[in-house]
């Protein structure tokens, strides 16, 4: 018995560290530009239709396009443009703007605003109810466990 609950903590954290890893939110920043920052804080992927990409001494993003991207102390992007990025005490992005990020117990994305997202047993989404803002999206790794 004690080796079956062993398994399903580490099955859990596993599945904890991979939700952080693999999700991101993507802000849509200016002219189709969008920046996708993972759930702790970590530019993603630069999705560019145009403009100049710059990078400091730490080989992170700190202009895309006419756009600043800031960091803070721990190398998670605080402000994105004019759109300030809040964490938990745990490090999970929990406001874009002025947009709430809800999480789960498994630490996945349960809501964006008033998008609210649903996952089977194996943490595959399975809906969103309602939308995303505008200005931004969930991204995932669908099938990944």
């Amino acid at each position: 018995m004690r080796k079956l609950l062993l398994l399903l903590v580490i099955f859990s954290v596993f599945n904890a560290v991979h939700a952080l890893s693999s999700d991101a939110i993507e802000i849509f920043i200016s002219h189709g530009n969008s920046v996708s920052i993972s759930t702790i804080g970590k530019v993603l992927r630069l999705n560019m239709t145009s403009g100049t990409v710059v990078y400091d001494n730490l080989n992170r993003v700190v202009q895309v396009g006419d756009i600043s991207v800031t960091y803070d102390e721990l190398s998670r992007v605080v402000q994105i443009g004019n759109i300030s990025i809040k964490y938990d005490q745990s490090s999970r992005v929990i406001n874009i703007g002025n947009i709430s990020i809800a999480y789960d117990f498994s630490n996945r994305v349960i809501k964006i605003g008033d998008a609210v997202i649903t996952y089977d047993s194996l943490s595959r989404i399975i809906n969103i109810t309602g939308k995303t803002p505008d200005n931004m999206r969930f991204a995932t790794v669908p099938g990944q466990t």
